[in-house]
């Protein structure tokens, strides 16, 4: 599926980025908000914005978004789990 977007002129330049350096931001920047909000799982994300799963991650702790939720009583459990072995 492709989506048309209408940017003004300036944009590109007001960032100082090319068209294709403007359209990748876009890309990500959409995936890190859906993954953010549960709409898509990292792997989905990463496929969305056209990275590899390492540099969606990456771009992740960049902006400081957690790629695992884990509860506490969750983590917890797993720590509990992993001191046993």
């Amino acid at each position: 599926m492709q989506l048309t977007l209408n940017i003004p002129d300036f944009i590109p330049l007001t960032l100082n980025k090319d068209l294709q350096e403007l359209k990748q931001t876009i890309k990500i920047n959409t995936a890190l908000m859906l993954f953010k909000n549960e709409k898509l799982s990292i792997e989905q994300a990463s496929k969305f914005a056209n990275v590899s799963l390492y540099d969606f991650m990456d771009e992740c702790k960049k902006n400081q978004i957690p790629i695992t939720s884990y509860t506490k009583d969750e983590l917890d459990n797993e720590m509990n789990l992993m001191s046993n072995l």
